[in-house]
């Protein structure tokens, strides 16, 4: 995975108003895709995107691992203003640590190829 960015933090100048007003609702989902299997140390979620697609704004606050099974080219929005570009190879795998904070942020797919990503959190 390559990421790039796009927007630094604190900078909302170029972020369209649905989003914004997406923010200050402050009702964030912490589910990140569909669920495929649970117990009470993981979880293990699929996110599915097709081009144009985008999840809403989630709350990420355990621990996750990512792996994506195509190749594919998103755009993230943190509520923190920061906004990147992620470009994904097939086979791309990539570990993110929440501990002590939370990360809330969206994706969309802009690209031309449907995104899967596989994400296996770790329950606190």
């Amino acid at each position: 995975m390559v990421l790039t960015e796009l927007n630094p933090k604190g900078n909302f100048d170029s972020w369209d108003k649905k989003k914004l007003n997406e923010i200050k609702q402050n009702t964030f989902s912490t589910k990140i895709g569909d669920t495929l299997f649970e117990n009470d140390e993981l979880v293990l979620s699929e996110i599915i995107l097709k081009p144009g697609e985008r999840t809403p704004f989630r709350k990420h606050a355990n621990d996750y691992s990512c792996t994506c099974f195509t190749d594919g080219l998103l755009v993230s929005r943190n509520v923190n203003g920061q906004i990147g570009l992620l470009r994904f190879d097939q086979g791309d795998q990539f570990y993110w640590t929440c501990s002590k904070k939370e990360t809330i942020h969206d994706l969309e797919n802009i690209g031309e190829n449907t995104v899967i990503i596989k994400v296996l959190e770790i329950k606190r």
